[in-house]
């Protein structure tokens, strides 16, 4: 798997077109490493925006029932 210790990995894939085939393989391994290259701040707004897509998605699936 490539190596994610830059700043800006999703900026070295498009660099790099032969990562995106090693991302392929092992995406979870990616978005880890992509998230684990966040700062704090940054982590908390992804956070924040993940439970909100959570509870949306949970009245979303509530309406649908009616």
């Amino acid at each position: 798997m490539a190596d994610i210790s830059t700043k800006q990995p999703l900026k070295d894939l498009l660099d790099n077109p032969q990562k995106i085939s090693e991302v392929m393989e092992d995406p979870g391994k990616f978005g880890m490493d992509v998230y684990k290259s966040l700062s704090n701040q940054n982590k908390m707004y992804l956070s924040f925006a993940a439970g909100v897509g959570l509870i949306i998605y949970g009245f979303m699936l509530r309406k649908q029932e009616k």
